[in-house]
């Protein structure tokens, strides 16, 4: 330790006497401990860190499963039997997806994504509002849950971070509620929400079963092991599968640790990723170290003359050590530099596709990683050049001349070496790029049943509170639609309950005469339109024909002599006459699915419980509801009227199609929708074309990414081969020389530091292929509509870096043809 202050006193002078291989060394290793530190916090925020509640490890999320693949959303029968019948949990509590409201009473109307809860749904967290209260027992019941907790960002959106909010009103969806906590900054649970407001737990919507509605948490007990839990809540579902439902019809209870849930999907990608950034840093490293390699020729007579005066061969080590670390650490301070920066661009996207429960930050954890990779950093690409410049022959150094090369053969094939690695990889990451790149291209190439160009979509709610009956709703959307339909560029316009790739509703149907047990589970999609619907989106009518504005009212007409057939038989089942049914639209894969090489026209089938058939009067082609890589799934389109009795016709979508540019048009449907009524908000706004781009925000992320990480190493890679030749050519300035005095001509020598070049380059792809071959398994589930072992991609990644690296080498081969035989002949 005594040795240690002057070890960094000389290695800072020696630094400071080479500022160009000082720069160079610095900003090589800040890149790639800058970009490790980054992806690391990431990673850190979201795997590595608890769930910032009390006792994270006992939260769960509970879900279930059916015959049909995948897992679902709680029953509210069957959340309410859980709960009063578990034994291994503290606590449980529901709460509903988020929906946009309309949120007025402190300025102009704005939308809030609004979710409904139990009373206990905070405390079951073990989180307390930051000023204010949570909801007390009891405010989950109709007329008592007329209070709100509020987000941290609608705090300050809404009342200007005043705490006087607290006792303020904010009026949703033309309901009052008073304004009792405001949650902290950093709580995002579940994502993305601006209000809680307390679920009314004497709905109705308790007591029946079948319908996958709410989401559930809950708390297992302290020392209670999940499994007990899995195996408590599975007896319970028994229990209420031989009570309830019989067979095919079953549904078993499913617990997942709450950490596992939310970042579940996100692992893989970010293993990927920071494998991917390490081996950006193991280029790096290797370029540094040639660097040191070469810069260790102009020191070979002074590490003789340490040795002669009795510096053993580890006192050497460490003092070359000690510099290669001081290296790291100096690109390791600059790297935190570009780390913090991209940590917060990452922290303020709003779109980042990543779980957010816990914030990304360059906390005390990333730092003391930061601290011990430019360690660990400083070693490794330091150790090699340090053992090979401390292997020194004394008697011939001390002989030589000051410019004479000590060990050439030895650092010849390390120097090879590193620069093939460098290659390697960096052929290995372009090749994962080029794949992401591909399969990029192929989702924006893919058809998902929809013209998206110029189609505008809007979200709007209709308070229940003010419009309370079908035709109240029903008018407003008339006026609307007939205003939007008048104003310029317009050409089509409708309202729908969803959007293509985000999903909506599913169901189970029956269809007469089918005794296939497989059709019997498949889940059908169901969404509600009015008639311009597939005008508006281009969706090809394929048989029969679509809604009309006549529709509407016979659905209208239906619902009521349901209701009076359901009133007169007195809570028995009412028998349907064969004259009433709803007219539907199905796609191609509904009737090729329940009709194969029937004509499905006409046809009639009915929900899973019976009730009113539906009769089928048009096909249109399909469209992709539950994703771009997902199949197109059977699916029924219903006048909007009919899904008006749920409820639910509220929460909808205006599709506007224009013969513009679809913002021209969006300030006239505000205009007409603010004078409809003034106390409506008209929100997440997009055009379809933004609608698929946030659908490809994964692969969209992961192909930047990892094509930044791959363009980085390429360039790390093609400057240290360029370093490589470069210092080839100088040592062999003598012999070039000979050569060209013998009558080697300039062609000769271009060919002769070419053909190295091309050597290691060739190696390197050779090497990088093979690792590329197998790495490129695990971007398999990342990749749509190309092979993880495309052979295009391998070919074309593999011509453009031999390419650029033939470049890379043609300057000093260049430099190395044009010497002077004269001036080389007197070199050294």
């Amino acid at each position: 330790m005594a040795s240690l202050v002057p070890d960094l006193r000389y290695s800072t002078r020696m630094l400071l006497k080479s500022p160009g291989f000082t720069l160079v060394a610095v900003l090589t290793l800040a890149l790639g401990i800058g970009a490790n530190t980054a992806i690391f916090s990431v990673i850190n925020s979201v795997l590595l860190e608890p769930l910032p509640f009390k006792d994270p490890s006992q939260l769960v999320e509970l879900r279930q499963t059916e015959s049909a693949p995948g897992t679902f959303p709680m029953d509210g029968a069957d959340y309410m039997d859980w709960q009063r019948q578990n034994r291994t949990f503290s606590s449980m509590s529901m709460y509903t997806f988020a929906r946009g409201y309309n949120a007025s009473g402190a300025g102009e109307a704005e939308s809030a994504a609004v979710t409904s809860t139990q009373a206990n749904f905070f405390r079951t967290l073990g989180v307390q509002p930051l000023i204010g209260r949570a909801f007390a027992n009891g405010e989950d019941v109709a007329g008592k849950n007329f209070v709100a907790v509020l987000s941290y960002g609608f705090w300050q959106r809404h009342f200007a971070g005043r705490a006087d909010a607290l006792g303020k009103k904010v009026e949703l969806n033309d309901q009052p509620y008073t304004v009792i906590g405001v949650m902290p900054r950093w709580f995002n649970f579940p994502a993305a929400v601006d209000v809680w407001i307390p679920q009314d737990m004497s709905d109705p919507l308790f007591q029946q079963r079948g319908s996958h509605w709410m989401q559930a948490i809950g708390r297992v007990k302290a020392g209670v092991p999940i499994e007990q839990a899995r195996a408590d809540l599975l007896a319970i579902s028994e229990r209420i599968n031989k009570q309830y439902r019989s067979g095919d019809n079953s549904i078993h209870s499913l617990v997942l640790p709450l950490k596992e849930r939310l970042t579940g999907d996100s692992r893989p990608q970010l293993l990927i990723l920071f494998g991917a950034v390490g081996l950006v840093l193991l280029v790096a490293c290797a370029n540094v170290a040639n660097l040191l390699l070469a810069r260790a020729t102009t020191r070979y007579r002074e590490m003789a003359v340490r040795a002669a005066l009795g510096a053993g061969r580890w006192r050497l080590i460490r003092q070359l050590l000690t510099e290669s670390i001081l290296l790291s650490l100096a690109g390791a301070l600059l790297g935190l530099l570009a780390a913090w920066w991209a940590i917060h661009a990452l922290a303020a996207a709003k779109t980042l596709p990543l779980p957010r429960a816990n914030p990304i930050e360059l906390n005390f954890t990333v730092l003391l990683f930061a601290l011990a990779l430019s360690l660990l950093v400083g070693i490794l690409f330091g150790l090699a050049p340090a053992l090979h410049t401390s292997a020194l022959n004394l008697s011939e150094e001390l002989k030589s001349s000051a410019n004479a090369v000590g060990g050439a053969t030895g650092g010849r094939i390390l120097r090879n070496a590193l620069t093939v690695a460098e290659i390697a990889v960096s052929l290995a990451l372009l090749v994962g790029a080029g794949l992401l790149l591909r399969s990029f291209a192929r989702l924006r190439e893919a058809n998902i049943g929809v013209r998206p160009e110029n189609v505008l979509t809007l979200r709007l709610n209709l308070p229940e509170a003010k419009y309370k009956t079908i035709p109240e709703t029903r008018g407003f959307f008339d006026q609307l639609l007939a205003r939007i339909q008048r104003i310029p560029g317009v050409t089509s316009a409708a309202i729908t309950t969803a959007l293509p790739l985000e999903g909506g509703s599913n169901g189970y149907v029956k269809v007469p005469g089918n005794t296939n047990p497989a059709l019997q589970q498949q889940l059908v999609e169901v969404h509600a339109i009015t008639p311009d619907y597939f005008k508006a989106f281009g969706v090809p009518l394929l048989e029969g024909r679509t809604f009309t504005s006549q529709d509407a009212q016979d659905t209208a007409d239906v619902m009521a002599k349901a209701d009076a057939l359901q009133k007169a038989a007195k809570g028995a089942i009412p028998k349907i006459p064969p004259d009433l049914f709803f007219n539907v639209v199905i796609n191609e894969a509904m009737a090729k699915t329940f009709w194969p090489k029937q004509d499905a026209l006409g046809r009639q089938f009915t929900d899973e419980g019976g009730g009113v058939p539906y009769k089928i009067v048009g096909i249109v082609g399909d469209v992709k509801e539950w994703g771009i890589r997902e199949k197109a799934i059977p699916e029924t389109y219903y006048p909007l009227d009919f899904w008006m009795q749920y409820g639910q016709g509220f929460y909808s979508v205006i599709v506007v199609k224009t013969a513009v540019p679809p913002a021209s048009v969006l300030g006239a449907i505000r205009g007409d929708v603010q004078q409809l009524d003034s106390t409506l908000a008209v929100y997440r706004v997009r055009t379809m074309d933004q609608v698929i781009a946030d659908h490809m925000q994964d692969t969209a992320l992961q192909t930047f990414l990892l094509g930044s990480f791959a363009a980085l190493a390429l360039i790390l890679a093609v400057v240290g081969l360029y370093g490589v030749m470069s210092y080839l050519a100088t040592q062999r300035t003598h012999e070039i020389g000979i050569r060209m005095a013998l009558g080697a001509q300039q062609a000769d020598v271009l060919r002769l530091v070419l053909g190295q070049g091309l050597k290691l380059t060739l190696i390197g792809i050779a090497v990088g292929l093979a690792g590329a071959f197998f790495l490129m398994r695990l971007l398999a589930a990342l990749l749509f509509g190309v092979s993880a072992r495309d052979p295009l991609t391998f070919t074309v990644v593999s011509l453009v870096l031999a390419t650029v690296a033939l470049a890379a080498c043609y300057i000093p081969a260049r430099r190395a043809a044009r010497l002077d035989p004269l001036v080389a002949l007197r070199y050294e």
